[in-house]
C-alpha cells in the first residue's frame, strides 16, 4: 500500500470515528446536557472541524475567510451535517492528491500571527494526531456526564473493515 493509499484509509478511519464521537456527544443525557462540560466536548468536536475545513482552504491556497477554531457556543445539531460535508470534501482531496502535491508547501496567513509555509504531508499527519488527541478528549467530557462511550480503536475498525470485505 502506498503512502497516500494508507493516509486515504486513515481518512476512512477517521471518518467512522467522527460519527462515534458525535453518537457519544449524543448520547449525553438530556440532564446534564446543561453542565459546563458538554458544552467544551461539542466545542471540541466543533473544532476538529474547524480544523478539516480551514486546512483544507489553506492547502487549496483559498484560505481567505477562515472560520472560527473554537466556538465556545457551537449549537450540537449543526456538528453532523458540518461533518458530512467536511468528509466529502476531504475524502474528494485525498482522492486527487497525488506524490508531488503530497510533497509541496503551501503557504497560509493565520491573522494577527503572520504567513507561514508547511509541507502537505506535515499537515496531513497533523490533523490525523490532532483528532485522536481531541476525540479522546470528548470520549471523556461523555463518560464523565453520563453518556455511552465508544470504542475508536484503530485496529478494531480494521478487523472489522477486514471482515466486512471477506
Amino acid at each position: 500500500m502506498s503512502l497516500l493509499e494508507h493516509y486515504r484509509e486513515w481518512y476512512e478511519y477517521e471518518k467512522d470515528c467522527n460519527l462515534k464521537m458525535l453518537a457519544m456527544i449524543e448520547s449525553v443525557p438530556e440532564d446534564n446536557r446543561s453542565d459546563a462540560r458538554f458544552q467544551r466536548a461539542v466545542t471540541l468536536a466543533d473544532h476538529l472541524a474547524a480544523c478539516r475545513e480551514n486546512w483544507l482552504k489553506y492547502m487549496l491556497l483559498k484560505n481567505d475567510n477562515p472560520v472560527q477554531w473554537f466556538d465556545e457556543s457551537c449549537d450540537p445539531t449543526t456538528l453532523r451535517s458540518r461533518f458530512a460535508a467536511l468528509e466529502s470534501q476531504w475524502t474528494d482531496f485525498l482522492a486527487h492528491l497525488d506524490e508531488e502535491k503530497l510533497a509541496q508547501d503551501f503557504e497560509f496567513a493565520i491573522p494577527d500571527e503572520g504567513r507561514f509555509r508547511l509541507p502537505t504531508e506535515v499537515q496531513i499527519v497533523q490533523l490525523i494526531g490532532h483528532a485522536h488527541y481531541h476525540r479522546g478528549q470528548v470520549s471523556l467530557l461523555t463518560d464523565q456526564l453520563a453518556g455511552e462511550t465508544v470504542d475508536t480503536d484503530y485496529a478494531d475498525w480494521w478487523w472489522a473493515k477486514q471482515h466486512r470485505n471477506s
